[in-house]
């Protein structure tokens, strides 16, 4: 579960008796506790952590490693559906430096992946359906106070739906026994809703309200790569360049500050790449482990200062004190088939370095602005997954179960494979 701040204009403002300051806070509030995943589809792969490069084994690889297309010798049909529930932390209240941090709890359920693939002799071919993203939260804040400044972060009422779906073909070549490589294109459909409404102090009427809504589409892809080093050992990679997205942002202020605009909001969805290993000491036990690289960094090119109206002589004021580190994720996972029986146990665990938008400058005591950054917009904290699963196989189908659980999202998935 990827934790993200990402990269819209900001929301938040500043008040003080007798007088007004637009914030800095290079961010909307709505949008503090967005979340990706970039872990391959299948209740087979979540069960076992989501280590899966190496192996791609099944339909999923038309998303996870289009190389292991190679694995499948007759047409299948394959579906997905999972249950998510995100728990996001968010900055409620308080006084800097003793704010106060909740977590907006959600669910979203949806269909998130359906796939066919067709092998011939050397080539294999495959079209998918994969939600790509489905998060949605709601929250609200109260004033927060800032030290000894005078100044007070305004209340805000926020909610946020993001919805990413990437319709897929992949193909895949046998190039020999124990060597293959695969390309995916693919097409995204990016769906956004985000609102920020702030109210004044001490239960005020609204002041204003910064909206980000729109629809885009895009274009991405990604190569992979599958060797067979033996019959018990093999190594995938992986890269994704995945899709940009451009919606509006508009801001329509009732009473502060006295700025109304609409301005070009881009959304760049960070890129992905990776190795993994698959290893089967005996004929009943599978272990797997993937390093993948995602450049987060790419979602805080640019960050905007609030309110800055992109039509005034300054323009679009950038923010530099704002960061996103890049992550490693390190996937382990493990799946053991019964003797005799057909059945499968699945486990694995990962790590999730924190990728949160944080701001990184500094605090001095007088300014609001950067307490008001500061506790907006804390580090946040790595994740640990654990997850578990099993399956049932037959001549021609196969139903999946898996979990993956963390601090900041649980889910639960269920799929199924029909062979031809």
């Amino acid at each position: 579960m990827k934790l993200i701040k990402s990269t819209c204009v900001l929301a938040a403002a500043l008040t003080a008796p007798g007088m007004a300051l637009a914030g800095e806070l290079p961010n909307n509030e709505s949008m503090s506790g967005l979340q990706f995943n970039f872990s391959p589809p299948g209740a087979r792969s979540l069960a076992m952590g989501g280590a899966f490069l190496g192996r791609a084994d099944d339909a999923t690889a038309a998303f996870a490693n289009p190389a292991g297309l190679t694995n499948l010798f007759s047409p299948e049909i394959s579906a997905e559906v999972r249950f998510n529930s995100y728990d996001t932390p968010y900055t409620s209240g308080g006084s800097y430096p003793g704010v106060t941090r909740d977590r907006a709890s959600d669910n979203a359920n949806n269909l998130s992946y359906l796939s066919f693939v067709y092998p011939g002799e050397k080539w294999v071919f495959a079209a998918y359906r994969q939600q790509f993203m489905d998060f949605k939260s709601s929250f609200e804040t109260d004033e927060i106070d800032l030290a000894d400044t005078g100044f007070s972060a305004f209340p805000t009422d926020n909610s946020v739906d993001v919805n990413i779906v990437n319709y897929g073909f992949s193909t895949a070549l046998r190039v020999n026994e124990r060597f293959s490589l695969g390309a995916s294109f693919s097409y995204f459909d990016y769906k956004l809703d985000a609102s920020t409404l702030r109210y004044g102090l001490g239960g005020g009427d609204a002041v204003n309200q910064q909206v980000q809504r729109g629809r885009d589409n895009s274009w991405g892809w990604s190569i992979g790569a599958l060797f067979n080093a033996t019959d018990r050992f093999s190594i995938g990679l992986v890269y994704r360049a995945t899709p940009d997205f451009s919606t509006d942002h508009s801001q329509e202020a009732f009473e502060f500050p006295e700025i109304n605009f609409t301005r070009n909001f881009d959304f760049e969805v960070p890129d992905v790449y990776g190795i993994g290993f698959s290893f089967q000491p005996n004929d009943n036990l599978t272990l797997n482990l993937d390093v993948m690289r995602v450049n987060y960094s790419d979602l805080a090119d640019p960050v905007f200062w609030a309110f800055s109206d992109p039509a005034s002589a300054n323009g679009q004021e950038i923010v530099d004190e704002m960061s996103i580190d890049n992550g490693t994720e390190i996937h382990f996972g493990a799946e053991y088939v019964m003797k005799n029986k057909p059945i499968a146990l699945r486990a694995g665990i990962w790590h999730d370095p924190d990728h949160s938008l944080y701001y990184d400058g500094p605090t001095d005591a007088s300014d609001p602005e950067q307490l008001a950054n500061a506790a907006f917009f804390p580090a946040g904290d790595s994740q640990t997954h654990w997850s578990v699963g099993f399956g049932f196989f037959f001549e021609h189908f196969q139903m999946d179960f898996g979990a993956d659980f963390s601090k900041n999202q649980d889910t639960v998935s269920v799929s199924g494979v029909y062979r031809f």
